[in-house]
């Protein structure tokens, strides 16, 4: 599989990165898991994978985003 020049990189900002994962969600308008996530930014996958699943859970508690049952989760739509 080639790397995509166009995926974001990854911030190493935590702050950052949570604002980048909920940019992914909210730009693929449909559901994904924290490895689709990952895979979502240059350089990503498994090494990111963790941190990208803390991000996620920060962003369902702040109520930015849903956790969907599988273990997916979504943007949540704007009023």
């Amino acid at each position: 599989v080639a790397i995509d020049k166009s995926l974001p990189v990854f911030p190493k900002d935590k702050g950052e990165q949570v604002m980048a994962i909920r940019a992914v969600l909210v730009a693929s308008g449909r559901p994904m898991d924290a490895a689709a996530v990952s895979r979502a930014f240059k350089g990503g996958g498994k090494k990111i994978e963790q941190r990208v699943v803390q991000a996620l859970n920060t962003l369902v508690r702040y109520a930015e985003i849903s956790a969907l049952p599988g273990g997916t989760y979504a943007a949540r739509r704007a009023a």
